[in-house]
């Protein structure tokens, strides 16, 4: 069943976030990955833009970073599979101030050289539409 090996890959993207290990971060990726993250710009393209992204995060967090999945639901058909999860990504900033939110996240996987591997990605925090803010206080 493919769903239990993407699983596996997911676990072990979570402790390679929590642990700040780019490497293994970026492991999940396909070269040509196409990527819908929080910050700017509004797509990645590519394998090094996506490793730009993460080191950028990674320098973001003076310490340790909790990053922390629920909910995470793997459906597969044939040579693909969509994750989504909500994550929780929380630590101590280099300002010093801490961030605590919960972010929306779905992934899209395809087998390559057998191997699961994330062609697109997208994370999301909902927004009030009215005020033109993002809501980074809501929990699951």
């Amino acid at each position: 069943m493919a769903a239990v090996p993407i699983r596996q890959r997911v676990e072990d993207y979570a402790k390679a976030v929590s642990a700040k290990d780019l490497d293994r971060v970026m492991s999940l990726y396909a070269p040509g990955v196409r990527s819908f993250d929080l910050n700017p710009p509004l797509r990645y393209a590519g394998i090094d833009n996506k490793r730009r992204a993460w080191q950028t995060f990674f320098a973001t967090y003076a310490g340790p970073v909790v990053y922390e999945l629920r909910e995470v639901s793997v459906a597969t058909d044939g040579g693909l599979a969509f994750v989504h999860s909500l994550n929780h990504v929380k630590g101590t900033v280099a300002n010093g101030s801490v961030t605590d939110l919960w972010v929306r996240w779905t992934a899209c996987f395809r087998q390559v050289d057998g191997v699961w591997l994330v062609v697109h990605d997208h994370v999301s925090v909902p927004a009030d539409l009215e005020h033109g803010k993002a809501l980074l206080n809501l929990t699951p």
